[in-house]
């Protein structure tokens, strides 16, 4: 079992006021999606740029097409032999197409992740989001509680990556938990109103299946989207 304690969260703190970490947004209202990454570019410190921290490997990998119909071309590899299950992380920050700070998430529900084990004990990858509670722009540790934010929400979603090969994953942002009670508002709400960012801030931390284990894994796209509405059931009068 995961000792939670015992795991070191790293949080990366940056004023977030340039360009240079714009993500790649394809958002529009017709769509609703935002493409965080695609790693196309083989660049993982541009457009936009990952920090790595940790014992994490992060490396651009050429993905084979012959195992996935929807897989593109490049994804990011995140490897590192676990010290007491913790191996490190990733993380970049978030912004609009036109250069804006963080992301108001009210017309999106989900994210969604490409995920490949590249064994059938790949390890876990722990997603975080960060939400502008004090509407400054900006995720500041706390000074005390190393782990914590001071003023703002970290939501998390924990997903074991138990198989070899590729997966579509996509979790609803209702089945995010707040992992830092007493620290903002607790309450999901990463809106673009009374002067907050929205999110502003994603981390992936990737744990190992064992407590020294090598934990080897690699995402294709990330993005967040709004699931569109299943359509309407065939009327059947069997159903009466």
């Amino acid at each position: 079992m995961i000792n939670r304690g015992l795991i070191i969260f790293v949080l990366v703190l940056v004023t977030l006021s340039t360009s240079i970490f714009a993500v790649k947004n394809t958002s529009t209202h017709k769509f609703k999606k935002i493409l965080i990454d695609d790693f196309e570019d083989a660049d993982l410190t541009f457009n936009p740029s990952w920090w790595a921290f940790g014992n994490i490997e992060a490396t651009s990998e050429i993905n084979n097409s012959k195992e996935a119909k929807y897989l593109k071309r490049r994804s990011i590899k995140l490897r590192g032999i676990a010290n007491n299950w913790y191996v490190g992380g990733v993380g970049t920050y978030l912004e609009t197409i036109d250069g804006q700070v963080g992301i108001d998430t009210r017309p999106f529900d989900h994210i969604k992740l490409l995920v490949r084990g590249n064994k059938e004990k790949a390890g876990t990858i722990i997603i975080e989001l960060y939400d502008d509670d004090n509407g400054n722009l900006q995720i500041e540790p706390h000074p005390t509680y190393k782990s914590q934010t001071k003023f703002d929400d970290r939501f998390i979603y924990t997903l074991k990556v138990d198989w070899l090969g590729w997966k579509v994953v996509m979790i609803p942002f209702v089945d995010f938990v707040d992992d830092n009670k007493r620290f903002g508002d607790d309450i999901w709400n990463p809106y673009k109103e009374d002067g907050s960012g929205g999110l502003l801030q994603m981390q992936l931390i990737l744990l190992g299946a064992t407590e020294t284990e090598l934990s080897d894994i690699q995402i294709d796209e990330i993005k967040i989207f709004k699931l569109p509405p299943p359509p309407p059931k065939k009327f059947d009068f069997d159903d009466f």
